[in-house]
């Protein structure tokens, strides 16, 4: 019975996955294509944490909450998920699949980009709040370029993204540091003025 849900659930995202593949556009490609290029190795979430760090100094701890998510996601889905579910990319099972840019040599489930750049988000915002609705716009497009390329099934996004977001509430939620943003502009702003007195 187990062995028949799991056998449904594959044609259901297959079918997903066929029906989310035709909307291709010319214009779109490229874009798709950058998003996902940008995603690569979730490097984008820590250099923006740096960035707000060197920018706002008081919130270094966030900067290094943010590097921890992203760590330890990758860890997570690539040496612990993807060599235990196994599961062949798209392209790997159906010749006929077209992929748009590279393909990838790992597993497919879950996907890594998913759940780097949802676990970079959540901790992120927690970092700059100023900046979520951006941030997280970025997140989920990065995520769905994945099954628009046809490197990933539409699981692979949502269990990444599961995985994401768990391992940053854990990450951000799970440690004592808080910190008020009101607190940290006047302690960054008097890190300034004792910068120009100097």
């Amino acid at each position: 019975m187990l062995a028949g849900l799991f056998e449904a659930i594959g044609r259901l995202d297959f079918a997903a996955f066929q029906w989310l593949r035709t909307l291709h556009s010319g214009f779109l490609d490229p874009f798709m294509e950058g998003l996902s290029d940008i995603g690569r190795g979730n490097a984008i979430w820590g250099l923006l944490a740096l960035l707000i760090g060197f920018l706002y100094p008081s919130r270094w701890p966030g900067v290094l909450h943010v590097l921890f998510a992203i760590a330890l996601t990758f860890l997570i889905t690539d040496y612990v998920a993807k060599p235990f579910f196994n599961r062949a990319r798209p392209f790997e099972t159906y010749a006929e699949s077209r992929v748009y840019g590279y393909r990838p040599t790992t597993r497919s489930f879950p996907s890594g980009h998913a759940a780097g750049a949802i676990a970079g988000t959540y901790a992120l915002v927690r970092l700059a709040p100023e900046g979520r609705v951006i941030f997280w716009i970025l997140a989920v497009l990065i995520a769905f370029s994945r099954v628009y390329l046809g490197v990933h099934y539409p699981a692979d996004v949502i269990f990444g993204a599961l995985l994401g977001l768990a391992v940053g509430k854990f990450v951000v939620g799970g440690t004592k540091w808080r910190f008020s943003h009101a607190m940290s502009h006047r302690q960054d702003a008097e890190a300034q003025g004792k910068k120009s007195i100097s």
